[in-house]
C-alpha cells in the first residue's frame, strides 16, 4: 500500500465528507490487481464494513460491475434484491444494502480500481449524487499519476556508475529523507553484493539534506 501514499492520504481527507454527503457509513478505494480487488483505504462511520486490506476475487466483486459498465458506474438501493448482485458470495457476506460505485481511472483513462460507498440501509442514489462520487474520483486521479511518478522518481534515486573493477560512483541528487537514506543503504548494499564493488567513491555535490541526522555532514 505504500505505493499508493498519496492516494491513501487524500481518499482518506475525502471519505468522511462523502459520507456525510451521501448519508452513508462507509466510504472506501479499492485498487484492481491480476486476480482480485484491495481495498487500499477505507472508512466507516458507525459500524465496520470494509476494512482497509479486504480482498475478494475479481469475478465476484462489485468492482467488476462498475468497471464493466460503459457509464463507470453501478447503485442499487438493496444489493440484496438487485439482480446483478443478490448471487454474489459478497453480498451475503457483507449485509448491506444501498451501494454505490464508480470507476478510478489514471489520468491515461487506465482503469485503477474503484471508488464505492455502502449502508446496511437501502439508499435511493440520485443523478446528483452518482456526478458528485464520479467528481470525487476525478480529483483522485491525479493522486494515482502523482504516486506512480514518485515511484519512478524512487527507481532512479540510487544512481551508481562503474568505473571499474571493485569500484563505483554512487551520486546523490535531491532530497534526502529518513525512507531514501534507508532506501539509499540497501541499494547501495545489494549493488556492492551482487558486483563485487568494495569501494565507492560518493558525490554529494548535488545533495540537498532535510533531515541533518541520517546522513554525516
Amino acid at each position: 500500500m505504500t505505493n499508493h501514499q498519496a492516494l491513501i492520504a487524500v481518499s482518506y481527507k475525502f471519505f468522511q465528507m462523502i459520507s456525510d454527503e451521501l448519508d452513508v457509513n462507509t466510504a472506501y478505494v479499492t485498487r484492481r490487481d491480476p486476480k482480485a480487488m484491495m481495498v487500499l483505504s477505507s472508512y466507516n462511520k458507525d459500524e465496520m464494513i470494509i476494512p482497509e486490506g479486504y480482498a475478494v476475487d475479481y469475478g465476484g466483486t462489485y468492482c467488476r460491475l462498475i468497471i464493466q459498465n460503459d457509464e463507470d458506474v453501478m447503485h442499487t438501493n438493496n444489493l440484496a434484491t438487485f439482480n446483478l448482485t443478490k448471487e454474489l458470495e459478497v453480498t451475503e457476506q457483507l449485509n448491506v444494502k444501498g451501494f454505490l460505485g464508480v470507476t478510478l481511472k489514471d489520468q491515461n483513462g487506465d482503469v485503477f480500481g474503484t471508488l464505492c460507498v455502502m449502508d446496511k440501509q437501502e439508499k435511493q442514489f440520485t443523478e446528483e449524487n452518482i456526478a458528485f462520487l464520479k467528481n470525487i474520483a476525478e480529483i483522485l486521479s491525479y493522486l494515482i499519476d502523482l504516486d506512480e511518478t514518485s515511484r519512478n522518481l524512487d527507481l532512479l534515486s540510487v544512481p551508481i556508475i562503474p568505473i571499474k573493477a571493485g569500484v563505483a560512483i554512487l551520486s546523490l541528487q535531491g532530497n534526502i529523507n529518513a525512507t531514501r537514506s534507508t532506501k539509499i543503504l540497501e541499494e547501495t548494499l545489494d549493488y556492492a553484493a551482487m558486483n563485487k564493488v568494495r569501494y565507492f567513491i560518493v558525490d554529494l555535490s548535488q545533495l540537498l539534506l532535510l533531515e541533518q541526522r541520517f546522513l554525516p555532514s
